[in-house]
């Protein structure tokens, strides 16, 4: 598609849309039927750095794509494409799988990551530290080849800390005695480093110490550790603020063990608040049914509905469940993912695995996480993009197929410009590894003897022996200093030995093939993406073209272009 066929139609008429905005905030990157789409919306999918170097013609185009987009939405929801039952469904499925996420975020994430200790993260990771370290590894530690034992280890730790007390140079002991093998050669150098890259207990120990300070001996699962903190400086960073998302996260991993007894202990609350407890006899009824049944390669809807089983496999909230409520749950599954029963305690799981997922749903929804403003607009964003999708799949895509003539024609139209095939060769190869033998061979050719017979008694390269030695047509690049020498010759000549580099080579010429168009049965697959191409970009010009003229548009370029100014400049 022309990069800037949007403002082209602009120029050539269409008033209603307007693009000389100087009512618009520097906020808003344009206006659909009245409706702001936000300039933040846009550079959080467009990071300068995409745009690094490129001038306005290029940064047009994206913004035009995006407004494109964003109409189509619109117009989409506007004509009740939102509320079809497939995308409803598509909403519901959304929602669940947002609260899944929300509750253990809000629930789990929150309670363990508190404000204060995402503020230590932040403190911590604005600085980094450049350290050495002497490392002496024992039986048992990670990596290790030492066969020293823990008290060994330690003893002569002390002895080495002993030293550094009396005044010896750090780095001559750590290239004396450490076991980190980089550090034989540097001293015990680790280099710069922030917190998060090193294991837990040493990176507690190095960040307490100052510049010029040794530590007390540190234990990790490497082995025993001294460090000494030679510097230590301060990085330039944004605001707590606008950093705490991502800082949340690496806090989050940090505490991963802790955050996993938490969500453990949460989940089996709500199972317990919920009354949950498997029926075991029928469980083990239903799996004796359902493996006798020879049906569990089947769909597992399928199965479950033949069989029917009438007897609660679980009780939940004072109801007792089976497997027609499983057949509900597994309804929601994709059909790739659908799980088999292949033994009781399978079955179970499974059981335990639904149950929970629907109970820390409705906990969502019993503390109205669904009400909160981040929550619905994440899923009106969803709600918009499946309406775009079914947008483009009437207006756009519907009968979207060229036929076999179209095709035809296109490749013809454009065979010599798109699918041409480079010249080729075809060689008949006999390779050894013998130097001498390769000489004999070629002598042996020389009297008279064929290539083939030769080649599929005496070739060493497997591929090609029961063919003579024939290899596949190639292109120039191909084989070498071998491929090289094949396009030098003429047809029926034969040439070697070369030597390659696990042997030697004797080639004949058997053909060469001129440059010329790929037949149409091999590049069909191409040619039809091409033609969909092009017409899918026809039509979508088409259908902008009509919607601006009902659909009001204006496009803000100018806060674009000063956004990325002023994001070049502070670089």
């Amino acid at each position: 598609m022309n990069a800037r066929f949007t403002r082209t139609l602009f120029i050539l008429g269409l008033l209603m849309l307007v693009f000389a905005c100087s009512n618009m905030d520097n906020d808003t990157l344009a206006t659909i039927d009245g409706k702001n789409i936000s300039l933040e919306e846009f550079t959080s999918q467009n990071p300068a750095t995409r745009f690094a170097g490129k001038d306005h013609d290029f940064i047009d185009s994206k913004v035009d794509e995006h407004v494109r987009k964003a109409l189509f939405s619109h117009v989409a929801v506007a004509r009740g494409l939102g509320e079809s039952e497939d995308i409803l469904d598509k909403k519901m499925k959304a929602e669940k799988r947002q609260l899944l996420q929300d509750v253990y975020t809000r629930a789990i994430l929150d309670v363990v990551i508190s404000d204060d200790y995402i503020k230590e993260v932040y403190d911590r990771s604005g600085t980094e530290l450049n350290a050495r370290h002497i490392l002496l590894q024992f039986k048992g530690t990670s990596r290790s080849r030492s066969g020293r034992t823990k008290t060994e280890a330690l003893a002569l730790m002390d002895q080495i800390k002993d030293r550094i007390s009396k005044g010896e140079a750090f780095e001559a002991l750590a290239t004396e005695f450490t076991d980190d093998p980089s550090g034989k050669t540097s001293g015990g150098d680790l280099g710069w480093f922030g917190w998060g890259k090193m294991v837990g207990p040493f990176q507690e120990a190095a960040f307490k110490l100052k510049p010029g300070e040794v530590s007390s001996v540190v234990e990790t699962d490497f082995g025993f550790h001294i460090i000494k903190l030679e510097a230590k400086r301060e990085l330039e960073r944004g605001d707590f603020e606008s950093e705490k998302q991502a800082l949340k996260q690496q806090a989050g991993r940090e505490k991963s063990a802790e955050l996993g007894q938490k969500a453990n202990q949460f989940l089996e609350e709500q199972k317990k608040a919920a009354g949950f407890e498997v029926i075991a006899k029928n469980v083990h009824d239903f799996f004796v049914v359902y493996d006798g049944s020879g049906l569990k390669q089947g769909p597992m809807d399928d199965v479950l509905k033949k069989l029917n089983f009438p007897a609660p496999l679980f009780k939940l909230n004072g109801e007792e469940l089976g497997s027609a409520w499983l057949i509900e749950e597994l309804k929601s599954v994709d059909d790739g993912q659908k799980p088999r029963i292949t033994s009781e305690n399978q079955l179970k799981s499974i059981l335990e695995q639904m149950v929970t997922q629907n109970l820390i749903i409705s906990y969502g929804y019993k503390n109205k996480f669904e009400q909160n403003e981040d929550f619905a607009k994440s899923i009106n964003a969803l709600v918009e993009r499946f309406a775009y999708d079914a947008f483009m799949a009437k207006e756009v895509n519907e009968n979207l197929t060229p036929n076999e003539e179209e095709l035809l024609a296109f490749y013809e139209a454009n065979k010599t410009a798109k699918y041409m095939d480079k010249k080729k060769v075809v060689v008949r190869e006999i390779f050894v590894k013998d130097s001498l033998f390769a000489v004999s061979l070629k002598k042996r050719l020389d009297a008279g003897e064929l290539i083939d017979k030769l080649a599929s008694r005496y070739t060493e390269r497997k591929a090609s022996k029961e063919d003579g030695g024939l290899l596949p047509a190639f292109q120039e690049g191909r084989y070498g200093v071998m491929g090289k020498t094949a396009f030098s010759m003429e047809v029926g000549a034969i040439n070697g030995p070369i030597k390659l580099g696990n042997g030697y080579s004797i080639i004949k010429l058997e053909e060469l093939v001129p440059e010329g168009p790929k037949p149409y049965k091999k590049v069909k697959g191409r040619v039809r993406t091409e033609i969909l191409s092009d017409l899918r970009t026809k039509r979508t010009e088409s259908v902008y073209r009509d919607l601006i003229k009902e659909y009001p548009v204006k496009i803000n370029y100018a806060a674009v272009y000063a956004f990325y100014s002023e994001t070049a400049d502070k670089k």
